[in-house]
């Protein structure tokens, strides 16, 4: 007997994450098309870029200012969707690099009708996989960066340590089309399984940032502020500049300076907050 016909998305993905999916499009965010919604937020620029302070732990550091971007939905009454809520709907449907591509485009326009050239902070994107395997996505930001006159070094890639091991190739891939345009690139994430830095041979990246798993008991645990401080040394070695994530009290900010960290981000340092403020 023939089998009946799938629907469209039983064909686009396996019964599992369409039951997953519709959980969340309709019984969460009352979504009946999310693709639909995610195209007509794309199209329309519901879409709003938020951003965090990095802060430079030594005084010798001659960096720009430092952001990260990141990414809310505006949605009914001005409610803020942050990314935990619309990306795995847009990982299902295949549109991150979409969205990429519409965090890179505002954030080079924000970087070039904010501020002086001299003042332009150095704000760093996360990036999808569908991204970073995708070649034409290092030449649509070249072309943002000549479009706008911006120079690369006002741009940081995020790129996270799975898919830098997953993919790493690609990933050098990218990060060789994209240092000529002075572009810099991080590690995110690292350490978040086991603290090895195997896979960072001829990956030429500019930072490491420290997963929040190992910088958020410092104080109190005697094994994670002996891992730090080992990472901290190897990254000096590497001649890779560290930065903590999720720093949460003047403590461990003050611990992080003693060991020899470069940047802290977290909670403790600075708050999110939407990027067209801190022009």
């Amino acid at each position: 007997m023939a089998k009946p016909p799938q629907s469209p998305e039983q064909t686009d993905i396996t019964n599992g994450d369409a039951v997953y999916l519709r959980a969340i499009t309709e019984n969460i965010l009352g979504w009946s098309d999310p693709k639909f919604r995610l195209i007509k937020a794309l199209d329309q620029d519901d879409f709003l870029l938020f951003a965090q302070r990095i802060l430079s732990l030594k005084p010798g550091n001659q960096d720009l200012p430092f952001l990260e971007i990141l990414l809310r939905l505006r949605e009914e009454e001005d409610n803020m969707l942050p990314p935990g809520g619309f990306f795995p709907v847009a990982e299902a449907l295949g549109m991150l690099e979409d969205i990429d591509r519409w965090v890179v485009r505002h954030t080079v326009a924000w970087c070039t009708g904010s501020t002086s050239e001299k003042n332009t902070p150095m704000c760093c994107i996360n990036l999808s996989v569908d991204a970073l395997i995708n070649a034409d996505f290092s030449v649509f930001v070249r072309a943002q960066l000549k479009q706008h006159g911006l120079p690369g070094s006002r741009l940081c890639f995020e790129i996270t340590e799975s898919d830098a091991i997953a993919q790493p190739e690609a990933v050098r891939k990218f990060i060789r089309a994209l240092k000529p345009q002075g572009c810099r690139f991080t590690l995110d994430n690292f350490g978040s399984v086991k603290v090895s830095f195997a896979h960072l041979k001829d990956l030429p990246i500019d930072y490491l940032k420290i997963d929040g798993s190992i910088i958020q008991n410092i104080i109190s645990s005697p094994s994670d502020l002996a891992r730090a401080r080992a990472i901290s040394l190897t990254c000096q070695r590497l001649n890779v500049r560290a930065i903590a994530q999720s720093v949460e009290s003047k403590a461990a900010l003050t611990k992080l300076t003693e060991i020899g960290f470069d940047y802290a981000q977290g909670f403790g340092i600075a708050h999110p907050g939407p990027l067209a403020k801190m022009r």
